[in-house]
C-alpha cells in the first residue's frame, strides 16, 4: 500500500515524486513513456537552469533523479481507478492493482491523428509523431512536417538538421508558433513553408512516398515527394478511465482548482492534462511540486 499512487511519468509526475519523498511519502510512478510529451522535443531553451537541453536528457536525470530517491517507476498503463473503503485501487494493463490513500493524475497527452486516408496505414512507415525519435532515419531524405504550432515548428528544425528539405505544411496563413520559432524557421534555407495547404492524403508503396495536400482557398491539390511525415497537431488528452470519477471539461481536461485539486477529494491533477493554461516543462513541473504538497496537506488532515 501507498500513501501516493502517481500516474505518469512526465514532468509534472517526476517532479510530484521528489516532493512525495521529501514529504515522507512513500510513492510510486506508474506511467507508458518516462519523460512524456517533453522528452520528444529536440531541444528545450526556457527550463531554468539550462540555456539550451534536449528534452530527453532532461527527463531523464529527473527520472534518475527520482530512482535514486527510491521511487520505482512502473512502465504500464493504468486502466482504470476506483475509491473503495477511504482508499483509491489503481487498475493497470498488466502490473495489477496498485492501493492509495491519495492520488495524483499526471497523465500527459497524447498525438492528435491527422485523420487522412494513408495515416494509419503507413504508421510506422514513414508516419511518425515523434520527430526526435524517428528523425534519424531520414538522413538525407525529403520530409514533410504537418502542423503550426510550437511543437511543428521544433520539429521542423530538429529535422532540418538531419534532412535534405522539410516541407512545413500549415493550413492556415501564419502560423501559431512563438515568434522566437518562427523566426528561426524562417531562416533556415532547407524549410519550405507550404501555407495555406491541408493535408488530404498520404501514400506510397510499402512505405510513404508522398504527401498530398490541397489549397484551403482554390482547392487545388498537388502531391509532394517526400519519404516520411511529422504530425505535429498537437496533444488529446487520454482521459476516458477517469469519466465519472473526476470532473472532465468539454476537451476531456481535468479540471483542477489553484491547488490542483479536482472534484473528487483525495486526487490531484497536475501538468498538460488539466484545465491550467500554457502547456509548458517548467509549469508541468512546478504544478507537479503543487500536486504533492496538496496530497501532503490532505493525507495530514486525515491523520
Amino acid at each position: 500500500m501507498y500513501d501516493v499512487v502517481i500516474v505518469g511519468a512526465g514532468p509534472a509526475g517526476l517532479t510530484a515524486a521528489i516532493y512525495c519523498v521529501r514529504s515522507g511519502l512513500k510513492a510510486i510512478i506508474v506511467g507508458k513513456v518516462v519523460g512524456g510529451q517533453a522528452a520528444e522535443a529536440s531541444l528545450i531553451e526556457n527550463y531554468p537552469g539550462f540555456k539550451s537541453i534536449a528534452g530527453f536528457e532532461l527527463t531523464s536525470r529527473m527520472a534518475k533523479q527520482v530512482e535514486e530517491l527510491g521511487v520505482s517507476i512502473v512502465g504500464d498503463e493504468v486502466v482504470g481507478v476506483k475509491e473503495e473503503d477511504g482508499l483509491f485501487k489503481v487498475r493497470t494493463s498488466w502490473s495489477g492493482e496498485l492501493r492509495c490513500r491519495a492520488l495524483i493524475l499526471a497523465i500527459g497527452a497524447e498525438p492528435r491523428r491527422l485523420g487522412v486516408k494513408g495515416e494509419e496505414e503507413f504508421r510506422g512507415k514513414g508516419v511518425s509523431y515523434c520527430a526526435v525519435c524517428d528523425g534519424p532515419l531520414f538522413r538525407g531524405k525529403r520530409v514533410a512536417v504537418v502542423g503550426g504550432g510550437n511543437s511543428a515548428l521544433d520539429a521542423a528544425l530538429y529535422l532540418s538538421s538531419l534532412a535534405e528539405v522539410v516541407y512545413l505544411i500549415h493550413r492556415r496563413r501564419q502560423f501559431r508558433a512563438v515568434k522566437a520559432l518562427v523566426d528561426k524557421v524562417d531562416g533556415r534555407s532547407n524549410i519550405v513553408k507550404l501555407l495555406g495547404k491541408s493535408p488530404v492524403e498520404i501514400g506510397g508503396d510499402r512505405l510513404v512516398e508522398w504527401i498530398k495536400v490541397r489549397d484551403v482557398e482554390t482547392g487545388v491539390e498537388e502531391k509532394i515527394e517526400v519519404k516520411g511525415v511529422f504530425i505535429e497537431i498537437g496533444r488529446a488528452v487520454n482521459s476516458d478511465f477517469l469519466r465519472g470519477f473526476v470532473d472532465l471539461d468539454e476537451y476531456g481536461q481535468i479540471v483542477v482548482d489553484q491547488l490542483c485539486r479536482t472534484s473528487r477529494r483525495g486526487v490531484f491533477a497536475a501538468g498538460d492534462a488539466t484545465t491550467i493554461p500554457y502547456k509548458q516543462v517548467v509549469i508541468a513541473a512546478g504544478e507537479g511540486a503543487k500536486a504533492a504538497l496538496s496530497a501532503y496537506e490532505y493525507l495530514s488532515s486525515r491523520g
